[in-house]
């Protein structure tokens, strides 16, 4: 059989990185690349729902959504090669400019979303919900990242380790905003119900 997808370099639970080098499925380069692509398909996926349902600012949502799309090809990129045995597979690393243009973007939602004075227990949407899966993937990349660094103690992370940090922030406060101003609050009574 003739696949433009199989390459049977995986049957036996190892695969190519980026870098050229072949790895267990379990090494931390693979699980951080899992975790970009796991996180690309949930923004994905919050993405087509924002151009669906059209909440309020959803053009703007949107554009940003597919901006960090492109945003996590560099990740993964970086991870994929934490040694850049490759440079020509990245097109480029993250770099400040990404960062400041993240920060931007979540002071943006900040300023349109006052948040309330309590723990929030759970999304009030589904798009929100979505949303909230997708931060929690970033914590997961973010600890991952934090391995392959104990690992690979050379991989330039420092922009990296700032702008995933920085991610999960961004993405909470998304879901805030797509839920704002319905937010279930914790409601320690619910216990004793």
């Amino acid at each position: 059989m003739h696949s433009q997808v199989t390459t049977k370099r995986g049957d036996k639970g190892e695969t190519t990185a980026l870098s050229g080098d072949s790895f267990p499925k379990s090494h931390p380069i693979m699980e951080c690349v899992g975790a970009v692509d796991e996180l690309r398909a949930h923004t994905a996926l919050a993405r087509l729902r924002l151009l669906d349902e059209k909440p309020k600012d959803y053009e703007r949502l949107a554009d940003f959504l597919l901006w960090l799309l492109h945003a996590y090809f560099l990740i993964g990129a970086a991870c994929s090669d934490p040694l850049n045995k490759h440079p020509e597979y990245r097109k480029r690393d993250i770099q400040p400019s990404d960062l400041a243009k993240l920060e931007a973007e979540q002071q943006w939602l900040e300023e349109q979303t006052p948040l309330p004075h309590s723990f929030i227990v759970s999304a009030s949407n589904a798009l929100s919900g979505q949303v909230d899966v997708a931060c929690t993937v970033v914590r997961r990349l973010e600890r991952n990242l934090v391995r392959l660094k104990e690992q690979v103690p050379e991989f330039e992370t420092a922009d990296l380790f700032m702008f995933v940090n920085r991610l999960s922030d961004f993405l909470y406060m998304l879901a805030r905003k797509i839920e704002h101003p319905t937010h279930v609050t914790v409601d320690y009574k619910v216990l004793d119900a």
